[in-house]
């Protein structure tokens, strides 16, 4: 076996797979503080950071903002 079979094999592991699959991507501290203000259910909280994790900075706390304003208005 040469080193390109070697790393097929190990892609096809479905953990392997399963970890180059997941989102990497970090929020910041100013908008996981925004995220602590919603009144909404774990489930949904992690809904919403899949969703913040495709969106830039700014649109990520333009977004939230409307969130947690909607969120007092209730």
């Amino acid at each position: 076996m040469n080193e390109l079979e070697d790393n097929r094999d190990l892609e096809d592991i479905p953990e392997i797979k399963k970890y180059f699959m997941r989102i990497y991507t970090i929020l910041s501290k100013d908008i996981r503080d925004k995220l602590k203000l919603l009144n909404v259910t774990k489930e949904q909280k992690k809904k919403i950071k899949k969703e913040l994790a495709f969106l830039s900075k700014d649109k990520q706390i333009e977004y939230l903002d409307e969130l947690v304003q909607l969120n007092n208005q209730k």
